[in-house]
């Protein structure tokens, strides 16, 4: 991993400073820095001063108000101002994700996160003709390439496209972000084998041995294709050469997409319910929600724990619908992946799952309570992914949302003294010899809470409330 050479940017004139700050900036492979973790789940990185210190952080996906171009002359009539308006924008965070091509040298104080893994795979599964393409096609290429991982010309193919991908990195602070929603199937409708994943990240780092790789496991936790498959194969030798249809209901079947009746939780219950071809996510009480999203993450964690080194999930709606969700994420990964494994997990920046009734300031009261649960169970880093169809409004009060955060970052690294999780009720203590803080949150939309977070000190937190305090 290739970290913290900083561009420097020699300005004279304005066409000089177009035709630096607006082109990509040079090729770099030097300046590698290791990095490690810690027992509490923190990401170690050296500082300037060569002193390994906690990472945390903080990501964005597309950067509403702001448009990447590929051309270099696209901007340079407005490059001061494009320069300008990146900085604004990407102010609180420290990592951006970037396509290759699109990077511009005022972009490299970020580190920046490349995701190219799930057109990597998908151009090489295209080249198998012989594979169906009808709408269950994803199944037979997910069973296809467990065969493949064994293959020499695949481990070939991965070996060129990494080799190219790390020949065209054009900034020296940078991770990777593995195939989007991997347990889903990511871009398909059937999960991507686990093995296929750890084979991408082995490759990865046979070439580039401090590559950091990010991988977002899930777009819900309500059940998986991978689940489906791990119930089968406890009294089937192997999956069957088609989709065992029969399994399914009669409902399910003559769904429009009847692979979707395989997304089962790991004990069988159905994601979907099916009626007159159409689907929609089954109803759950939520005890039983809680359960079922609990051991669905924990067991997939621990089966895809080989495909990278920081894991997560994204799931907008649920962790509106429930804040509580996103604390007992972090909890089940942690239960899969162990102590040491950082956490980082995607919240929504740009307002992909606020009702048209909310306003941004409401909605964002919600994500913010969404993500200090996460912190409080012990995430160390956030992502943001951005609708790209909305207009940036979420976004914009998102800014001092995290600003605030990053404010708060001296004492989110700081450790863990004590964790209290009772209900709605969520808090941490953090801190060292000389003093303390509490870290709290209230994940119930309806009710006040009281916390005492020791003898003689009881604060009330409203709805969705949190606090980040010093203990006298």
């Amino acid at each position: 991993m290739h970290l913290f050479r900083i561009a420097t940017l020699t300005v004279t004139f304005l066409s000089l400073f177009c035709l630096s700050a607006c082109t990509n900036s040079e090729n770099s492979a030097s300046g590698a820095t290791s990095w490690s973790t810690d027992n509490q789940g923190w990401l170690l990185m050296k500082n300037e001063k060569n002193l390994e210190e906690r990472f945390f952080a903080i990501g964005t996906w597309h950067v509403p108000g702001y448009t990447f171009t590929k051309e270099a002359h696209a901007d340079s009539l407005d490059c001061l101002q494009n320069a300008q308006l990146f900085r604004e924008r990407t102010s609180p965070f420290n990592m951006v994700f970037v396509t290759s091509g699109l990077e511009k040298d005022y972009m490299s104080e970020k580190i920046h996160v490349m995701n190219p893994f799930s057109p990597m795979l998908h151009a090489y599964l295209d080249r198998f003709v012989t594979l169906p393409k009808g709408d269950d096609k994803d199944y037979y290429r997910s069973q296809f390439l467990k065969s493949e991982v064994n293959n020499p010309a695949f481990v070939q193919y991965l070996d060129s496209q990494i080799l190219t991908l790390l020949d065209k990195r054009t900034n020296d602070k940078y991770i990777f972000s593995h195939i989007d929603e991997i347990a889903l199937g990511g871009v398909s409708k059937w999960a991507v084998p686990p093995a296929v994943g750890s084979l991408i990240t082995q490759r990865l780092k046979e070439h580039d041995p401090d590559a950091l790789v990010y991988v977002d496991l899930l777009g819900h936790a309500k059940g998986s294709t991978h689940l489906f498959e791990q119930r089968y194969l406890k009294t089937n030798e192997k999956m069957p050469e088609d989709p065992p249809y029969d399994l399914l209901s009669k409902e399910a079947r003559e769904c429009k997409l009847p692979l979707l009746g395989f997304y089962q939780a790991y004990d069988g219950t159905p994601v979907y319910q099916f009626k007159k071809g159409n689907y929609s996510y089954s109803n759950y009480d939520f005890e039983s929600l809680k359960r079922i999203w609990y051991e669905n993450t924990k067991i997939i964690a621990g089966d895809y724990s080989g495909n990278g080194d920081v894991f997560g999930i994204n799931a907008f709606r649920d962790f509106y619908a429930h804040p509580v969700l996103a604390g007992l994420t972090v909890d089940a990964l942690r239960a899969g992946l162990g102590e040491k494994v950082p956490l980082w997990l995607y919240f929504d920046g740009n307002g992909y799952a606020k009702p048209g009734n909310v306003t941004p300031e409401q909605y964002l009261v919600n994500v913010k309570c969404q993500i200090y649960t996460a912190i409080i169970h012990g995430a160390t880093g956030i992502l943001f992914w951005n609708d790209w169809s909305k207009i940036p409004e979420v976004f914009d009060e998102l800014l001092p949302v995290m600003e605030e955060l990053n404010d708060n970052l001296e004492i989110i690294k700081l450790n863990t003294v004590e964790r209290v999780i009772e209900g709605d009720k969520h808090i941490v203590i953090k801190g060292n010899n000389k003093e303390k803080y509490i870290i709290a949150s209230n994940t119930s939309k309806t009710d006040t809470i009281t916390i005492e977070p020791q003898k003689g000190i009881a604060l009330k937190l409203a709805p969705l409330e949190t606090i980040v305090t010093n203990l006298k």
